[in-house]
């Protein structure tokens, strides 16, 4: 679901388009981190296996985001003062969403569905910007979420009829009735 911008929310500097790059990379790089720690915990390897890989990729999203903001003077926002229509950036995974119970085919869905919305978010700033060097460097950012896709896409592609199943608890949660 996209959401254009209007005049009054687009994004249409290089300084605010990377504020809004480094703050979605930094959650998402966090979140998949949680996350890919908490199935580690639940023994869910293959679905920590997924986060872990995207978390890492977020890492070095960070890193080239690092080196293009070296002498920039980025703007600061307040968390609700980001151009993204929720509480999280468009690539962070809703916490409320996850169970520790989390089959590998949900998991790549999950993802799927958040590096879309950021791709659609970058799409969006460049549809809406006028700058040609924002247009530019948005198209770019959303071109990198689509190798994130396509890698997800083709997990979801390998998934087997195991890897739709949530895991088994060898010791599951006790009424406490």
């Amino acid at each position: 679901m996209s959401e254009k911008f209007t005049d009054d929310t687009a994004v249409q500097t290089v300084p605010e388009l990377l504020a809004h790059a480094l703050a979605m990379e930094t959650e998402a790089a966090e979140r998949y981190g949680e996350l890919a720690d908490q199935m580690e915990t639940h023994r869910r390897a293959a679905v920590a296996a997924i986060f872990r890989r995207l978390e890492n990729a977020e890492k070095k999203h960070l890193v080239s985001l690092a080196q293009m903001c070296k002498g920039v003077a980025l703007p600061h926002y307040a968390p609700w003062d980001f151009k993204w229509r929720s509480n999280e950036g468009p690539e962070t995974i809703d916490i409320g969403r996850v169970h520790y119970h989390l089959s590998v085919r949900e998991a790549v869905l999950l993802a799927l569905e958040h590096e879309r919305k950021a791709t659609q978010f970058y799409a969006d700033i460049a549809d809406t910007a006028q700058a040609a060097d924002v247009i530019e460097l948005a198209r770019q950012f959303a071109d990198e979420e689509r190798e994130h896709i396509g890698w997800l896409e083709a997990c979801l592609e390998k998934c087997g009829a195991n890897d739709s199943k949530a895991g088994e608890d060898p010791d599951p949660p006790l009424s406490q009735e």
